[in-house]
């Protein structure tokens, strides 16, 4: 375990610090809600006395909630969109062996919390102000977030070059791309990017 996990006073403390050095780190503009709410997202998957979520796909996420009344449809929507950010920054490299890539998760995860906006804007009187609505506009930036944070417990941060060149070889990660672009290295298909 890592030892910055273990001197945290609790999870979430821990998570809200790697979420504020991942942001600075990529150069984002998040408000303090949204940050708040991505380190809360992370201490509840973290969480070992978490119950198992159902084995239901995000379409089928989707179906239940474009069918279900106003709490629920905003509940489901919400937990589409949790599911679809946290897996695309946590496990983005196995998505890109599936047939529904990381495409389909970005789509589905933006629409989701655009609905959850939406749905608590007219119904429940705005009670998240504009944190779905960010998470919505910014979700690649908070996919690159939550990659920052793994990266950070995997002592993956700062990537070894040779690492992360294996790594983009292997699963064509669009992340791992991004930095090796910063970087300096020129890619097939790339130009190198200025910080």
């Amino acid at each position: 375990m890592s030892t910055a996990v273990m001197s945290a006073s609790n999870l979430f403390d821990h998570f809200h610090e790697r979420v504020d050095d991942a942001i600075d780190r990529e150069g984002l503009d998040l408000a303090d809600d949204t940050r708040l709410y991505l380190a809360s997202l992370l201490t509840e998957r973290a969480r070992a006395d978490r119950p198992a979520p159902p084995e239901t796909t995000l379409a089928e996420l989707h179906g239940r909630a474009a069918l279900a009344p106003p709490g629920e449809q905003a509940a489901t929507y919400r937990e589409l969109g949790d599911r679809a950010l946290y897996l695309l920054g946590y496990f983005h490299e196995s998505l890109t062996r599936r047939i529904v890539g990381p495409d389909y998760y970005a789509s589905m995860g933006k629409a989701a919390y655009h609905r959850t906006d939406v749905v608590l804007k007219a119904w429940f009187a705005d009670a998240f102000g504009p944190v779905f609505h960010e998470l919505s506009l910014q979700f690649d930036s908070c996919v690159r977030v939550i990659g920052t944070v793994r990266d950070s417990h995997t002592g993956e941060h700062p990537d070894p070059l040779v690492q992360l060149y294996e790594r983009w070889v292997e699963t064509g990660s669009e992340q791992a791309r991004a930095r090796l672009l910063r970087r300096g290295l020129i890619l097939p298909g790339g130009e190198p990017v200025e910080d």
